[in-house]
C-alpha cells in the first residue's frame, strides 16, 4: 500500500495572510517588502534547527539593522506571530486527509519548519491523521536537499515508489520525483484529490 505524503505550508495551511505579515513586519521595525526579503534569509538554517528561534529573529534583525532593538519580549512576540500565521488551516485538504485516512490510506505529513513551529503543528486536530509527523527542524535536513527525503523514506521503512507527494513546489516535487517517489503539485484540494484517486486506483490493479 502506498504512503501518501503531505507537505505542510500552502498544502494543509495557508500560507501567512498580509495582515499577518504586517504586524511581524511592524514589531520587526521594517516595511513588509524588506522583512519579507529578511524573512527568508536565513529561514533554511531555522528550518534545519541550525538556528533556534531566539538566534533566528535576532538574525533577521541583524539584517534589518534592528538587531540591537529588539529586547526579550519583542522576540517573544515575534516567535508568537509567526507560529500563529501557519495554524490558518485549509478546510478543504483537510477533509481530503480525513476521507484518505477513513479509507485506510497510511497518510504522513513532511514540512519544513522549524521546532516551534513543528511543536505547534502537532498539537492541531489534524495531526492525529497522520502516522508520521517529519519536520526539518527535527531531521537535520530541508526540502528540496535529497538528505530530507531519504530521512522521510527511513521513517516510513518505504521505498520512494510506496509514496505519493503532495506539495505546492515545483522544486521539491522535482527532487522527490528524482528519488522515485510519485508526486502531485498542489493547486487545490478538488485537483489533489482526482490526482490522488487515479494514482492509488492503479496501486489496486
Amino acid at each position: 500500500m502506498a504512503w501518501v505524503l503531505f507537505d505542510y505550508g500552502g498544502v494543509v495551511s495557508q500560507w501567512p495572510s498580509e495582515e499577518e505579515l504586517e504586524s511581524l513586519a511592524a514589531v520587526a521595525g521594517a516595511s513588509v517588502a524588506k522583512f519579507s526579503d529578511a524573512y527568508w534569509q536565513r529561514r533554511a538554517a531555522f528550518d534545519r534547527a541550525e538556528l533556534d528561534a531566539v538566534r533566528y529573529w535576532q538574525q533577521v534583525g541583524l539584517i534589518l539593522g534592528h538587531s540591537a532593538d529588539y529586547d526579550s519580549a519583542d522576540i517573544d512576540r515575534l516567535i508568537r506571530l509567526d507560529t500563529d500565521s501557519w495554524l490558518h488551516l485549509e478546510p478543504g485538504t483537510v477533509e481530503l486527509i480525513a476521507e484518505l485516512s477513513a479509507a485506510g490510506h497510511r497518510l504522513a505529513l513532511l514540512s519544513n519548519a522549524p521546532e516551534v513551529i513543528a511543536a505547534a503543528i502537532t498539537e492541531l486536530p489534524v495531526a492525529r491523521y497522520f502516522e508520521h509527523l517529519i519536520f526539518s527542524a527535527r531531521v537535520g535536513a530541508a526540502k528540496p536537499e535529497r538528505a530530507c527525503y531519504e530521512a522521510a523514506l527511513a521513517i516510513l521503512k518505504a521505498t520512494a515508489e510506496e509514496v505519493i507527494f503532495l506539495d505546492d513546489r515545483t522544486d521539491n516535487l522535482t527532487a522527490a520525483a528524482a528519488m522515485g517517489m510519485r508526486t502531485v503539485r498542489f493547486t487545490d484540494s478538488d485537483q489533489a484529490r482526482g490526482e490522488l484517486a487515479a494514482l492509488l486506483v492503479r496501486d489496486l490493479k
